[in-house]
């Protein structure tokens, strides 16, 4: 059976948390990201369900994004939409599941009229930031924080 994307499913929603808990065993300091993603899942949900894409092999979720529109971006005044997570599982993430979940949402967000797609990654990203970059992303700002 082929890859298919698809939107989110009620029984997929415990796979997605097991996905995410899968990806922050990689990323220990990450402390509240699983009570976040569980909250930008509840909230596409209620808001823009169509927005929630999954990876689906076999009947399988492997991977899943959530993107959403936002309307008018601060610095260009374009419409524009963002990708809130995206989360591949482990045994497949160098197989273009990430790449195939980005040109879903970009389509999703072009017939929505959105004219620029966003993405904030976290500094520890690493390699994970490298399927944005391989689809055409490019560095337009940084945001810098400190500890008080």
């Amino acid at each position: 059976m082929p890859l298919v994307v698809r939107r989110v499913k009620v029984a997929d929603l415990p796979v997605l948390e097991t996905l995410e808990l899968e990806t922050l065993k990689r990323f220990p300091g990450r402390k509240r990201w699983l009570e976040t993603f569980r909250q930008l899942v509840e909230r596409s949900l209620s808001e823009e369900p169509e927005g929630l894409l999954v990876a689906d092999y076999d009947g399988r979720a492997i991977g899943a994004v959530v993107v959403r529109t936002r309307g008018p971006h601060p610095q260009t005044g374009e419409a524009h939409g963002r990708i809130e997570a995206l989360t591949v599982a482990p045994g497949w993430r160098t197989q273009g599941i990430g790449e195939r979940l980005l040109k879903e949402s970009e389509a999703y967000l072009k017939a929505r009229g959105c004219r620029q797609l966003v993405v904030s990654l976290p500094a520890d990203a690493g390699a994970d930031g490298d399927v944005f970059k391989a689809t055409g992303f490019k560095v337009s700002a940084w945001e810098l924080e400190k500890s008080l």
